[in-house]
């Protein structure tokens, strides 16, 4: 029985080697150091995207609807704009002795600095507006009450006596008579309440009597004179250029490069030739007519 196990078992160990050696081997596994699973791999980083090349040129603004202008603030007021206007009028209302003049003041249209001169009520009659017809001297006195300046009372004082202050009237000018502080006169008139009205661009004055342009306003003539076209010469008045004179290093017998031997030769000499000459010719004809007399 020993025999016959041992037998088979020979059979079977030659049965496999014999499979063992027909079968393909596997080939050989490298056996990794270390029995821990390798480490994960990082994971690629996401790819960037493509960046876009920068163009020179510069990208205009895109243009916002911008609104509308607001208008422009108007200007600040003039002594001609009605507040101005009632503000004087008010100040003369005030004041009891110069309400004559407010009809004419406010159809009046001033400069924008000015001075005013205003009589009392009881001086004369008020002046007639610009467009009346009243007298021929009416429309001419309140400008003549008007200096284009402003001028308050310690302005006034600086100028001298017969000194003069244009106006509005063309070619009329207020005369200063007496500067001093207490009896301050223009035309004869004194200022009985100086600076009625003080603003900024105009000065009201308060005056003892109208001023008179006629007497006093012809001291000063402000218009440009017109230059009148120059007669024109008569014959007699004009007269021949004289000739040059010789210059000063040039001796007597010599002007202007020509010298006395270039002198015509005198006559004196020429006359005694031309009369022997003359003679001779003549003795010799009186001789050849003797000849054939003979």
């Amino acid at each position: 029985m020993a025999l016959c196990l041992s037998s088979l078992l020979l059979l079977l160990l030659t049965l496999l080697s014999s499979a063992s050696s027909s079968s393909p081997s596997p080939p050989p596994t490298a056996s990794s150091p270390s029995l821990s699973p390798p480490p994960p791999s990082p994971s690629p980083p996401p790819p960037s995207p493509p960046s876009r090349r920068r163009s020179h040129r510069r990208h205009r603004p895109r243009r916002r609807h911008q609104p509308p202008p607001t208008p422009p603030s108007p200007p600040p007021s003039s002594p001609e704009t009605p507040q101005q206007f009632n503000s004087i009028i008010d100040a003369l209302i005030g004041s009891g002795d110069f309400t004559s003049w407010v009809g004419a003041i406010s159809s009046a249209v001033l400069p924008l600095s000015s001075t005013l001169f205003v009589p009392r009520n009881d001086a004369a009659n008020p002046p007639a507006p610009a467009n009346s017809t009243a007298g021929a001297s009416a429309p001419f006195i309140f400008p003549y009450h008007v200096v284009p300046q402003r001028l308050s009372f310690a302005d006034l004082q600086l100028f001298k006596t017969n000194d003069r202050l244009p106006t509005l009237l063309p070619g009329k000018s207020i005369l200063i008579t007496n500067n001093s502080r207490l009896n301050f006169t223009i035309d004869g008139s004194p200022i009985i309440q100086p600076d009625i009205y003080f603003a900024a661009t105009v000065v009201v004055h308060g005056v003892g009597a109208v001023f008179d342009y006629s007497v006093y306003g012809d001291g000063l003539n402000l218009l440009p004179e017109v230059s009148k076209p120059r007669p024109l010469p008569n014959q007699s008045q004009v007269f021949r250029r004289p000739p040059p004179s010789p210059p000063a290093n040039v001796p007597v017998g010599e002007i202007s490069g020509l010298s006395s031997d270039a002198a015509p030769p005198c006559l004196c000499i020429e006359f005694p030739v031309v009369f022997v000459v003359f003679c001779g010719v003549l003795m010799f004809k009186i001789q050849r007519n003797g000849q054939y007399g003979r």
